[in-house]
């Protein structure tokens, strides 16, 4: 499982963290734990990538549910 660090579009400001069980780089990003939840929308960009700001990548949640959502690239 990774840590994961969501950020607005434009990767300068942190929304949220989350945890994943996929590959940073996966197509389909599901991160669970999202914390604060509510600040993740459906059909809104963000940069995300691990909790030390490394690998960030521009994806769209395309999913989401409670406290999950899917970031797709």
């Amino acid at each position: 499982m990774i840590d994961v660090l969501i950020k607005n579009e434009l990767g300068n400001k942190p929304v949220a963290t989350g945890r994943s069980n996929d590959a940073i780089n996966a197509i389909d990003l599901r991160v669970t734990g999202i914390d604060p939840a509510e600040f993740i929308k459906v059909g809104d960009h963000y940069m995300v990538g691990l909790d030390n700001g490394s690998n960030m990548t521009g994806r769209t949640c395309t999913a989401k549910a409670g406290s999950t959502a899917t970031f797709t690239k």
